[in-house]
């Protein structure tokens, strides 16, 4: 795939974070300790929302945030939540200063727009912000249970910018890359593996536009994978594709890793033989394909150790994940919360 990632920086208005020249992740937690024993000593402080709320700052409502699934623990940002829930991160602390979660994912640079690598360091926050702030806490769901995990560096993954603010992802494991830690088992083909879209764009075909970004994206590769399993709202987004492109008919699977053949089902014949799970039947008969996301990093609820049910809503012109959870028997790691995110208490 092509990068933007080396945008021009010709700005004429302050840029935010994802335009300042962050080189290593290490910097992102340079001045961390000395900030902290300030407010340690000092006391606190207020930081102001964008809508005027004052959350009040001290050593025990700031977090730790390693931010990369496979990175180097030392490796973390600091993060502000609320004095009532840690869960309800309001700001990050970026280049010596407090960011309010929006600000973070906005951009002054205008060549910054449309379907873009994540290269970057603060590329790689942007992306871990939408996946695990944004489809995490503040627009997840009521009554929905699915998170998607921290992503690897090593996972490729595309932001999609618009009007200078990052409005969704995707994700892909590449063909060749490890499945997990444990097997050594390596996928045999490049597999969507997740879509997001923020509420307020859903409905506009953003979804769509990923998908069929990915599809473009491997020319040479005779078959394509989709995460198993799907979510009700990625059958709709493939049953729209596959009905423009048939061309693409034979070329898009639903697979689980590694990707054998035995592993992997035809998507549009899924959709004609109507093979899909109970909730995404309603597809087929007229309903909002629109309203569920997509991901393999689901696990089950830990303190009711319920199976996981519905799908986030964000696919097809919204946020979408690729898959459903509601048949998923992963277990959530003990030290993660019920969004994902492993919130470290930042003394000191």
């Amino acid at each position: 795939m092509e990068s933007n990632s080396k945008l021009e920086n010709s700005f004429k208005v302050k840029p935010y974070p994802v335009d300042l020249p962050v080189q290593h992740y290490s910097e992102l937690s340079t001045g961390c300790d000395e900030y902290l024993s300030n407010i340690q000593s000092d006391g606190s402080r207020l930081f102001t929302l964008p809508h005027g709320e004052k959350v009040e700052v001290t050593c025990e409502n700031i977090g730790r945030l390693a931010f990369l699934r496979d990175g180097d623990l030392s490796h973390f940002i600091l993060a502000l939540h609320t004095p009532e829930d840690e869960t309800q991160v309001v700001a990050v602390y970026l280049q010596g200063k407090w960011w309010p979660v929006g600000d973070v994912l906005k951009t002054s640079n205008k060549s910054r727009c449309g379907l873009v690598l994540v290269e970057s360091v603060m590329e790689r926050v942007v992306l871990f912000l939408l996946s695990q702030v944004i489809f995490g806490i503040l627009e997840k769901p009521l009554g929905e249970d699915l998170y998607f995990s921290a992503y690897s560096l090593w996972e490729h993954g595309k932001i999609l910018w618009q009007n200078g603010e990052a409005v969704g992802f995707y994700t892909v494991k590449k063909k060749g890359s490890l499945c997990d830690g444990c097997t050594g088992q390596s996928y045999q083909l490049p597999v969507l593996d997740t879509v997001f879209v923020r509420s307020h764009w859903r409905r506009t075909g953003l979804a769509l536009q990923m998908l069929e970004d990915f599809c473009l994206s491997q020319p040479s590769e005779g078959i394509l994978g989709i995460s198993f399993p799907m979510s009700p709202g990625m059958y709709g987004v493939c049953q729209k594709y596959l009905g423009i492109h048939k061309e693409e008919r034979d070329r898009l699977y639903e697979v689980e890793p590694p990707g054998e053949w035995a592993q992997r089902r035809n998507v549009w014949l899924n959709i004609q033989m109507r093979d899909l799970p109970k909730h995404c039947k309603a597809l087929t008969a007229g309903g909002n394909s629109e309203q569920s996301p997509h991901s393999s990093h689901s696990h089950e609820r830990r303190e009711a150790d319920l199976e996981e049910e519905g799908i986030l809503p964000q696919k097809c012109g919204s946020s979408v994940s690729l898959k459903d959870t509601s048949s998923s028997e992963k277990k959530r790691p003990a030290d993660q919360s019920n969004t994902g995110i492993c919130f470290k208490k930042a003394r000191a």
